[in-house]
C-alpha cells in the first residue's frame, strides 16, 4: 500500500477562523496535511469560566498545551491546575475535560493523534464573527449527533472540582469581592461564571447580608437562603445549565447584563418531571452594588419558554 507524499505545510492567523463551542479557533494542521498521524489545533480568547463537557475519546489521544492563562484539566477524576507553558495529555478511552480558571482569557493549543478529531470540531464550528464576542451557547442536539459520529462519549458537566486541586479555586473561594468592588461589571461577570462553575462559595460571597432578589413569577422576593435553595433546586432540575452574557452595562451603582441560559431538564422542576428536553431562553437581570456587593436583583426571564419547552405549556 502506498502513503500519500507529506508535503510542507505553514499557516498563519490571516488564514480563516471560525468559532467551536463559541471560542474563536483555527486548525493548525488536519489529517489531511500530516498524513493522517495528527491534527492541531489552537484556541484563543478562550473566557474565564469556560468549561469543556465532561467527555471520552475513543479513536484518538488528546494533549493540551497551555499559551496563556491559568487552566484546570480533570482526567479520571483527578484534577490538575497549570498556567502558560503546562502540557496535559488525556489518553483516549478515560475520561477528562478542563475549564477557564482565574479573571484572563486563555489560549491553547490542543493535538489529537491519530488525525480525525478536527473535523468533528469543524463540523460543529460556526462563522468567526467577532472574536472578542462572548461565547454563544452550542447546539445540544448538534454536539451530540457529531460526538456519536467521531466515537465520542459527552458524559455530561465537569466533576466537581475539590479546593485543593488548585489554587486559582482556593483564591476565589475567599471573599474576593474587594478587587472587583469598583468595577461592578467585572463583579457580575464573575457572579455569573461562579454560577456556571457551580461554584456556591465564591456566588455568595458576591452577596450583600441584605440581599433581595426579585424574580419572574416569584410572588414574593428572596433573601439569601432563599436564593441559594432556589440557586440549587434550578441546577439540580438542569444540571448543564450554562449562562452566556450577549451584553453588559454599567452606570453608578447599578450594572444590567442581557444573557441567554441553556440546560437540559433532567430533574423535576416546577412539578414536571424530568423530560430529557433541551431549553434555551433570554433574560434581563438589574443588579445594584452597596459596599462592594450585590444588595439588589431583579431579573426579567422568558418563564413561558421555558415552560413550553419542558411541555409544561402548549407551544
Amino acid at each position: 500500500m502506498s502513503m500519500q507524499a507529506t508535503l510542507p505545510y505553514l499557516n498563519s492567523r490571516e488564514d480563516e477562523a471560525f468559532r467551536f463551542l463559541g471560542i474563536p479557533t483555527q486548525t493548525r494542521s488536519t489529517a489531511e496535511t500530516t498524513n493522517g498521524s495528527f491534527g492541531l489545533i489552537e484556541h484563543w480568547l478562550i473566557p474565564p469560566g469556560f468549561a469543556s463537557p465532561y467527555h471520552t475519546h475513543h479513536r484518538e489521544d488528546e494533549a493540551f498545551y497551555v499559551l496563556e492563562g491559568e487552566i484546570a484539566f480533570v482526567c479520571d477524576g483527578e484534577w490538575s491546575t497549570g498556567g502558560p507553558g503546562t502540557y496535559v495529555f488525556g489518553p483516549r478511552e478515560i475520561p477528562h475535560g478542563f475549564k477557564v480558571v482565574g479573571n484572563t482569557p486563555a489560549r491553547m493549543l490542543l493535538l489529537c493523534a491519530p488525525g480525525g478529531f478536527e473535523r468533528f470540531v469543524i463540523e460543529m464550528g460556526e462563522p468567526a464573527s467577532d472574536p472578542s464576542l462572548p461565547p454563544s451557547s452550542p447546539d445540544m442536539a448538534k454536539l451530540m449527533a457529531l460526538a456519536a459520529k467521531y466515537q465520542i462519549d459527552i458524559l455530561g458537566p465537569l466533576p466537581e472540582q475539590p479546593e485543593q486541586a488548585g489554587s486559582q479555586v482556593d483564591r476565589t473561594g475567599e471573599d474576593q469581592t474587594g478587587d472587583l468592588a469598583g468595577d461592578h461589571k467585572s463583579l457580575n461577570l464573575r457572579w455569573i461564571q461562579a454560577f456556571n462553575e457551580r461554584d456556591w462559595k465564591t456566588e455568595s460571597a458576591i452577596r450583600h447580608n441584605d440581599f433581595r432578589a426579585y424574580l419572574s413569577g416569584a410572588p414574593e422576593p428572596l433573601d439569601n437562603a432563599a436564593w441559594s435553595g432556589f440557586m440549587i433546586y434550578f441546577t439540580t432540575a438542569f444540571p448543564d445549565s450554562y449562562i452566556a452574557v450577549d451584553a453588559c452595562v454599567t452606570e453608578g451603582d447599578t450594572v444590567v447584563s442581557r444573557w441567554t441560559l441553556t440546560g437540559t431538564h433532567q430533574a423535576a422542576f416546577q412539578g414536571i418531571p424530568p423530560t430529557g428536553r433541551t431549553v434555551k431562553f433570554t433574560g434581563i437581570e438589574y443588579n445594584r452594588v452597596a459596599d462592594g456587593k450585590f444588595i439588589e436583583h431583579w431579573s426579567q426571564f422568558d418563564n413561558v419558554a421555558l415552560l413550553r419547552q419542558i411541555g409544561a405549556m402548549p407551544t
